[in-house]
């Protein structure tokens, strides 16, 4: 089996046991599976450069950590008297992934590095894992090669003790958990900033207006013990239009689908109308309820107990968790706390996906919260935004044309500004934000239009994605 190993970007340099370990597991797949006059180029790369790959072939916008690509014969000429060689295809590997891997499961780089290699070689050889049937053969081939190789899931790390220590502790041995958990509560409480920082990355925009969240967003944490899906909904409030109908109707819908509930309120503000009218909602389910007193780091130490004696004394909650979503404070306390309530599954999405929602929709809603943030209290909440086309140019930049919408001819002026300054910056304040989720250079054209009283007519909140498809 040959194997041809490389390095990209060519500045880049790694140990020499990763690479005699890479060599090592795809000979012994060569051996094992009668491809040993084949041959494998394996190129080891950083976090940056796969992430590019894996955009532009897969159209993923994130780092992985094995990609294969397959040749289903070599494009060399035969050699007469020579041995025929099956050139099997290409492995990228990150082994800036493979690390974090290792430490995130406890073990050591060389058993991860050895898996990705084994993993993707598989590929190669027309493995799949996409089907269940698939991946239960794969998962077997994967543990009858790694056990050839005699490497196991419990080989530790020698010679970085210190590096896994800093990283997340490897999962507890036991039944991994799965579920889903509606993140509920009154506007502008702070539930979507609590799911962007809990999954780490920006995907529901926040605001510091109410009812600025108006769908349904799935955003997936995985873990080694556990995978949680978290449904950040619209907050639960008394509805004045047909959109704020659909909002309320999304967030109510989501409580009858999933295994636990937060329920987040925020610790500055009184006990009100608001929250009872959530509480009388809660009252119809027997899904555990989490009490989450977001803002602590806005109170005093001693106000909390009394605040979260207000609710607790109206309503039998499963657990009690004070937080900061901004501070990053007692998140690890929450997620432990909302375990408990998991059941037993498997891991539903893979490791590197964190969202359900398609790139144009959140561009959209990164574009409407500029507009939401820019223009303050002269537009509440009458617009909304279209990406109307998004290209990737041979170049890699991304091309984008936006519509934003308001109800009024008045409103669109605002938009606008004066020469087109505000229209400019709402763009400028996007696209930093475009750039940082697509890791790509963005060319944003931004357009304004009206649509009288969107809110209300229900084929204009339909062509938005709102609202019942009949």
């Amino acid at each position: 089996m040959e194997v041809i190993i490389s390095n990209y970007p060519e500045e880049l340099t790694f140990p020499q046991e990763y690479i005699d370990n890479v060599k090592a597991a795809a000979e012994m797949v060569g051996k094992l599976y009668d491809v040993e006059n084949g041959e494998v180029s394996i190129t080891l790369t950083n976090n940056a450069y796969i992430h590019t790959l894996n955009k532009q072939y897969r159209g993923i916008d994130r780092p992985t950590d094995v990609l294969s690509f397959a040749l289903n014969e070599s494009e060399e000429p035969e050699i007469e008297g020579e041995p025929e060689v099956d050139v099997l295809g290409d492995l990228i590997i990150s082994v800036e992934r493979a690390e974090e891997q290792a430490a995130d499961y406890g073990h050591s780089v060389r058993r991860e590095m050895a898996f990705l290699t084994v993993h993707g070689m598989l590929h190669l050889l027309g493995y799949d894992h996409m089907e269940d049937a698939d991946r239960e053969e794969m998962e077997e081939e994967q543990r009858y090669v790694m056990g050839q190789l005699g490497i196991s899931r419990e080989d530790k790390a020698e010679k970085e003790p210190e590096k896994a220590a800093v990283k997340q502790p490897a999962a507890k041995k036991g039944k991994h958990k799965s579920g889903f958990i509606a993140v509920i509560g009154r506007p502008n409480v702070g539930k979507s900033t609590l799911v962007n920082t809990l999954i780490g990355e920006k995907i529901a925009i926040m605001s510091d207006k109410p009812q600025t969240t108006r769908n349904r967003i799935l955003c997936i944490l995985t873990q080694p013990d556990a995978q949680i899906v978290f449904l950040d909904t619209p907050g639960i409030h008394k509805p004045k239009h047909k959109l704020g109908e659909y909002m309320v109707k999304a967030a109510e819908g989501t409580l009858k689908e999933v295994d636990a509930i937060f329920f987040v309120v925020d610790a500055t503000q009184k006990l009100g109308p608001g929250e009872m009218f959530i509480l009388e909602r809660l009252q119809a389910t027997k899904k555990p309820v989490i009490l989450v007193v977001n803002k602590i780091d806005l109170i005093e130490r001693s106000q909390a107990l009394p605040i979260i004696a207000n609710y607790t004394n109206k309503y039998n909650f499963a657990g009690v968790v004070p937080i900061s979503a901004k501070e990053e404070t007692n998140l690890d306390s929450l997620l432990t706390e909302v375990k408990k309530y998991l059941p037993e599954g498997p891991q539903y999405y893979p490791d590197d996906m964190i969202t359900d929602q398609p790139e144009r929709l959140i561009v959209a809603e990164l574009i409407r919260e500029k507009a939401l943030h820019l223009t303050r209290d002269e537009i509440p909440h009458a617009i909304a935004v279209d990406v109307d086309e998004m290209t990737t140019r041979p170049n890699d930049d991304v091309y984008i044309r936006a519509t934003i919408y308001v109800e009024r001819d008045s409103q669109k002026g605002i938009i606008i500004g004066a020469k087109g300054a505000m229209l400019r910056e709402i763009g400028a304040l996007a696209r930093t934000d475009i750039q940082n989720l697509l890791g790509s250079k963005v060319f944003l054209d931004l357009w304004v239009k009206v649509r009288k009283d969107w809110r209300d007519r229900d084929g204009i909140l339909r062509n938005f994605g709102f609202g019942d498809e009949r």
